[in-house]
């Protein structure tokens, strides 16, 4: 907790230790079956180290296709990788990422968010999360190597999931600066259960 407290009083990125890389936890990822577990810690110590070692500590976003023994069965990759920036990735700029997130049955994307106040998700995020039916769950993971995620349930009320949305957005948009943006993305997370949608900060 106080290494966390430390980095949100910095002004620039926190750059990726093997000590974060290391320390990623395996989770018991609700709605998503338990042998998956093991491969997507593995998946998330990767991007960190894509990240550190391949793009000065900025974001990386990796899809992984939960339809992968299909995938692989037909010769087809099943995992893409897309390179941002410090502050953005867009995970379909990668030709791999975007045929998967448009042609799987279902789909994990991790991305790494290494914002200087350790954010958790993004509006943007929550966007591309609910805009993308077949992404079953999106994983953040921050540069000290702490995991959190949205994962949506077989029931999911898509309606509902964007009338939240839209309140977080009209939140943001009413407010000014950074907090009240903050404000906005905790009001979906704290929400998005009316939808059936899971959120936890591990």
């Amino acid at each position: 907790m106080k290494d966390l407290e430390m980095s949100k009083n910095r002004n620039r990125k926190v750059l990726i230790t093997d000590e974060a890389i290391n320390k990623v936890p395996c989770i018991r990822y609700k709605e998503i079956p338990e042998c998956e577990d093991e491969i997507i810690q593995e998946l998330a110590k990767e991007v960190l180290a894509i990240s550190k070692n391949e793009n000065d500590s900025n974001e990386v976003a990796l899809t992984y296709s939960l339809d992968h023994e299909r995938l692989i069965a037909a010769g087809r990759e099943y995992i893409g990788i897309s390179l941002g920036d410090e502050h953005s990735v867009d995970p379909c700029m990668n030709t791999v990422s975007n045929h998967l997130i448009k042609a799987s049955l279902g789909c994990v994307v991790i991305i790494l968010h290494n914002h200087p106040s350790l954010s958790k998700f993004s509006l943007e995020d929550v966007q591309f999360f609910l805009r993308n039916i077949t992404v079953k769950m999106m994983v953040v993971i921050t540069n000290l190597g702490n995991i959190l995620y949205l994962v949506k349930k077989e029931n999911i009320d898509q309606r509902k999931a964007i009338e939240i949305y839209n309140n977080a957005v009209s939140m943001h948009n009413e407010g000014n600066g950074i907090k009240d943006y903050q404000k906005a993305v905790a009001y979906f997370l704290s929400n998005c259960y009316e939808a059936n949608i899971v959120y936890e900060d591990r």
